[in-house]
């Protein structure tokens, strides 16, 4: 029996990577936080191994001794300036203590949990072979999941295989803080405005078989662009309020207007030092008009992308028989 060490298995992306692993017959353990909350992950034969990325200490003692796959899946995901040093602790220390520790205690692979936007602000159609300018981004998630890919790059020369998963707008079921959190603003009216920009999307269970396929089969040191069907975000939205039976009058922004709305926010929120509800780093990351090429994935992962009705039902779905909706 194969045997997996997942870090983020309390999250969206991770519960959903647990699932399509213990389908797959893999023995499981999983890191957590001891005041994390448990209640999806305790649905699944996992051993539970209390932990922080922060702390290496713990990392040695909870990652089993020569295991075939460790998945990090575990990121901070904020785009608020004011977590930035909070967020590259995370996302590129802790990658760097968990592949120490992963060395150390002879893992066979590791796969990171990245982010298409670990290739910056790019012109034309994504690929694997384009540079990345994520290195240089304002944006501090992006350019520390770019640093977090060096660390795994550095970690692959060393002799630790490590494959580098590149994901794009991610929905489907256990969604309850992204894309899924929009189901509820669309029911209670309190989506206003819709943004300008266009992204590939992904269905969370393509992404996780990507994630077993690439410790599987991933070429050592490479990445992996995973995206779909490419669609006008404000369609997501309006797609999603068909779903559920609302209303939705929002108009589309022009960039200017988008990004001017979050400007005023980020003024309002120096003065009342609470987070924007919308930040000037995510509204750039709303306004543009991202495309990607996922010929390489589909061809050594088996990657399939889904269509977006298929991504929204099959969230909706979820989010219903759970009583969130």
């Amino acid at each position: 029996m194969k045997t997996a060490f997942v870090t983020g298995g309390t999250g969206f992306l991770g519960i959903n990577l647990v699932d399509e692993l213990t389908k797959q017959g893999w023995s499981l353990t999983c890191l957590h936080r001891a005041n994390s909350d448990l209640k999806y992950l305790r649905r699944y034969p996992v051993q539970l191994q209390v932990g922080d990325l922060l702390e290496p200490e713990s990392l040695e003692r909870a990652v089993p001794q020569g295991v075939d796959a460790v998945f990090h899946v575990a990121a901070d995901t904020s785009s608020w300036w004011k977590h930035d040093a909070a967020q590259t602790a995370t996302n590129v220390g802790g990658t760097r203590n968990l592949l120490n520790a992963a060395r150390k205690r002879g893992a066979k692979r590791f796969v990171l949990t990245s982010t298409a936007a670990a290739f910056g602000r790019q012109t034309g159609a994504l690929s694997e072979q384009i540079p990345s300018t994520g290195g240089s981004s304002w944006i501090n998630y992006e350019r520390s999941k770019w640093l977090s890919e060096e660390e795994v790059r550095g970690a692959t020369r060393q002799g630790l295989p490590g494959v580098i998963i590149n994901p794009c707008a991610v929905l489907g079921p256990y969604d309850v803080s992204i894309w899924g959190s929009a189901f509820q603003l669309i029911r209670d009216g309190k989506l206003k405005i819709l943004p300008p920009g266009t992204v590939p999307i992904n269905h969370v269970t393509e992404v996780a078989r990507a994630h077993i396929a690439a410790a599987e089969r991933g070429a050592a040191g490479d990445n992996y662009l995973l995206g779909g069907e490419i669609v006008p975000i404000a369609r997501i939205f309006r797609e999603m309020a068909n779903l559920i039976g609302a209303e939705l009058r929002a108009p589309v922004m022009p960039p200017i207007v988008f990004k001017g709305i979050a400007r005023i926010a980020a003024v309002v929120s120096a003065f009342t030092g609470k987070e924007p509800d919308m930040s000037r780093e995510m509204a750039d990351i709303l306004c543009r008009r991202n495309t990607l090429a996922t010929d390489k994935a589909e061809r050594e992962l088996a990657y399939k992308p889904r269509q977006l009705h298929q991504c929204l039902q099959d969230s909706y779905s979820w989010l219903k028989s759970e009583g969130l909706l």
